[in-house]
């Protein structure tokens, strides 16, 4: 066993999990007993001497909440004398924390309760809404298909929890943290030591998509878009997105939910910014006839809830699935790409290509995915580079400064519509040989695999060549 540390243990088991001191319980073999300095008082405060007991296995105590707000949760899963039963509960409540909630398996902290059952607990460094507390776990109980009489939410202002590392008074059994991949007993009270609260926002950001109405609600869209949990696959989605983007509204009634996942997972894969995603999504929606939207629906509303749905695929990396889908690239279009003026601006041509070819020949660009495409901060030298390739015909505007008269009017100044492009090269010969790429290969690598060094020589300048080609 690694040697205690009982005074780090007892500040890390204030940090943790004290929240009040006035009122607490007390474990005998007998049973529970609330203690409340509030009611009598004569009770004694919990302070570090009794933390100190607890940890000697002399006395065993446990805590409430701070009434309205939470520091941590506990699952506490009990399935009474099956206790194969309850480590399958505890498998699946930190399997749905960990790929349904992003929540990493280090902040996933899991004891063993003393008798048949767990607890896992998840620690904030900022106390959150009880409300927010228990709307979390009724999401978690959903996705993991369990009942909260097998699982119970702890703690409470009325339900008090246990806290770990003591002895249980009944079996004399000490309640160690296990490991959170196998449950085996971590006998050492260092482990409690090593442990930092999470970011509360991860619990908060969850609770945009998961109460149990929205939860039922995204399951239907995720029928009908397929969206998964951290990407959308399906060439059907990919398909509807792209002709919403044509159309520039909705597409069909009541579809404004959906529209927005999709549209949010579509930003997120082309790396716009999230207030970006917000434009495009209300610019969408602000065109759309007033009728295609349920009764009662507004402008307010929709964009609450672009906001907290962009937040929501951001966050979790929801994409569209052809984000890193191979292009088949020709040498004829290399060459239109190397025809063009500075490397920067072959870079852009080139990016512009490949997301012609993935997202359909007339595509949205935002100013800061552009730059992020070519490497730089600078928004001159991105602007240089458009309009570069419209002077050589390498893309057109399919809309550019395209007032949204809607969303003026909302917001009380002139707001314009994103850019949109149009990619103006000829289309390779029917049996012109071309290559299969994706997103790891720059631009240089490709034009190595369709051109010779002497091709590339012909085309580019010296200076370019042995700065930016030469393979020496």
């Amino acid at each position: 066993m690694k040697r205690q540390k009982p005074n780090d243990t007892i500040a890390k088991l204030n940090e943790l999990y004290v929240s009040t001191r006035r009122k607490y319980i007390i474990q005998t073999a007998l049973g529970y007993s609330t203690l409340n300095k509030d009611k009598s008082p004569t009770v004694w405060a919990l302070n570090d001497y009794m933390l100190t007991r607890h940890l000697e296995g002399v006395n065993t105590y446990g805590i409430f909440n701070a009434n309205t707000v939470n520091k941590f949760i506990t699952f506490d899963i009990d399935y009474a004398d099956n206790r194969d039963m309850a480590r399958w509960a505890t498998y699946k409540i930190i399997d749905a924390l960990e790929n349904e909630f992003h929540i990493s398996r280090k902040d996933i902290h899991v004891s063993f309760s003393g008798n048949k059952g767990y607890h896992v607990d998840l620690f904030f460094d900022k106390a959150i809404k009880l409300t927010d507390s228990k709307s979390f776990y009724h999401a978690v109980l959903a996705v993991a298909d369990l009942e909260s009489n097998n699982v119970e939410f702890r703690p409470t202002y009325t339900q008090a929890v246990k806290i770990p590392l003591g002895i249980h008074q009944k079996t004399d059994s000490r309640c160690w943290f296990v490991d959170n991949v196998t449950l085996e007993l971590i006998e050492s009270f260092d482990y409690l030591n090593e442990v930092e609260p999470m970011d509360h926002a991860i619990i908060l950001d969850a609770l945009i998509e998961i109460t149990p109405e929205q939860l039922a609600e995204f399951d239907q869209v995720r029928e009908r878009t397929n969206v998964d949990i951290t990407v959308v696959t399906e060439s059907q989605a990919f398909s509807k997105v792209t002709d919403i983007l044509k159309a520039g509204r909705l597409l069909g009634s009541n579809t404004r939910h959906e529209t927005t996942v999709l549209l949010a997972a579509f930003c997120n894969t082309q790396g716009y910014e999230q207030d970006d995603a917000i434009d495009l999504i209300l610019g969408v929606l602000h065109a759309t006839p007033a009728d295609y939207f349920s009764e009662g629906s507004k402008p307010e509303m929709w964009e609450k809830e672009a906001r907290r749905i962009v937040k929501l695929a951001f966050g979790n990396d929801y994409k569209l699935g052809n984000a890193d889908k191979t292009v088949t690239i020709y040498k004829s279009e290399i060459l239109a790409v190397l025809s063009v003026g500075t490397f920067r601006q072959k870079q852009l041509a080139y990016a512009m290509l490949v997301t012609s070819k993935r997202y359909g020949e007339t595509f949205y660009l935002t100013m800061s995915t552009a730059m992020r495409m070519v490497g730089t901060n600078a928004r001159d030298t991105v602007n240089r580079a458009i309009k570069k390739l419209v002077e050589v015909r390498f893309i057109e505007y399919a809309r550019k400064g395209e007032l949204d008269k809607a969303k003026s009017r909302e917001s009380g100044h002139a707001f314009y519509k994103p850019n949109r492009y149009r990619i103006l090269i000829e289309k390779p010969c029917a049996n012109e040989q071309g290559i299969e790429v994706t997103d790891a290969q720059s631009l240089v690598d490709v034009s190595y695999l369709l051109l010779s060094e002497r091709e590339l020589r012909r085309v580019v300048t010296r200076k370019e060549f042995t700065g930016r080609w030469s393979r020496c």
